[in-house]
């Protein structure tokens, strides 16, 4: 079995590839495990298991990696109050939005 993040042979050896360290490394990090010991498939399942808990914190870091440096308009406000923020943030931003498209400039 192969998948653009790791490699099973047919002996069972589990591995990760280069962009599944990349990209699932700091997640296992997060829950103190390292991902070049993970030896099986199903040790893999087991740590994605274990680091559930840290999903939504690595998330966040995540999104503030690629926007790091973007303009913090109301849209990215947005996406990133649906994904993080509270009910009242939400509908803070929503109704912004909503003013914001009831202005155009001709």
């Amino acid at each position: 079995m192969q998948t653009n993040h790791y490699i099973v042979d047919d002996a069972g050896n589990f591995r990760f590839t280069s962009v599944g360290l990349e990209e699932q490394g700091p997640l296992l990090a997060k829950a103190g495990i390292d991902p070049k010991s993970i030896k099986s498939y199903e040790e893999y399942l087991q740590s994605r298991k274990a680091a559930g808990p840290y999903f939504l914190e690595y998330l966040r870091e995540q999104t503030d990696r690629m926007l790091e440096g973007q303009p913090n308009t109301t849209e990215w406000q947005a996406v990133r109050s649906i994904a993080f923020g509270s009910d009242e943030e939400q509908k803070a931003l929503i109704e912004k939005m909503k003013r914001k498209q009831q202005f155009r400039i001709v």
